[in-house]
């Protein structure tokens, strides 16, 4: 059997320390939340800007009108063209001085006073991207051309192989057609000596 719990005789004592304790650490705690600035006191907070959307497929924009959206926005535009080197297909269908990308995504949040990148295409560039363009096209229309001088050239072969099979069996089937003409007058003119 367990023994019945005795009451601690003791809790008005520690009832008390505890009391002592939060006694004496309130007015330190009061004194700590004091010294905290209140929200008016603090300078006044950078507010965040939006990066906004540079290269849209549906409004594209010239390099002056994504500056002038950079600024206006309160950030700094640093303008860098698209190198000759990198002329590829998807400059191809562009226009002079567009803006066709940025080192920051649309939507992403920015300090005042921040720089963005923007690279823009010039007349070179898209010159170059056309002509890498029309030759790449040239190149898919020769393979295109020689695969069906291929396919046309498997299609004959096949159709003589299928005539010289087709003429074997004929010369065949007549082969046989006369040997068994022959078995017949063979047989009929030995009836006829009978």
């Amino acid at each position: 059997m367990a023994k019945p719990k005795k009451p601690n005789g003791n809790i008005g004592g520690t009832l008390g320390l505890v009391a002592g304790i939060v006694g004496a650490v309130t007015p330190l705690a009061v004194e700590l939340i004091d010294r905290i600035p209140k929200k008016e006191e603090l300078g006044p907070s950078e507010e965040l800007i939006f990066m906004p959307e540079l290269c849209s497929k549906k409004f594209p924009l010239k390099l002056d009108e994504a500056k002038e959206l950079l600024e206006s926005r309160g950030l700094k535009a640093l303008s860098i063209e698209v190198r000759l080197r990198d002329a590829c297909v998807k400059y191809k269908d562009c226009f002079e001085l567009q803006v066709v990308g940025s080192d920051r995504k649309p939507n992403s949040k920015l300090k005042p006073g921040d720089t963005v990148i923007v690279q823009y295409v010039t007349q070179e560039v898209i010159n170059e991207s056309r002509r890498i363009f029309e030759e790449a096209e040239q190149q898919k229309a020769a393979l295109k051309q020689e695969r069906a001088v291929k396919r046309a050239e498997q299609m004959e072969r096949a159709k003589a192989v299928a005539g010289d099979t087709a003429a074997k069996a004929r010369a065949g089937v007549e082969k046989m057609i006369r040997r068994d003409k022959k078995k017949e007058l063979g047989k009929e003119s030995s009836h006829e000596q009978e």
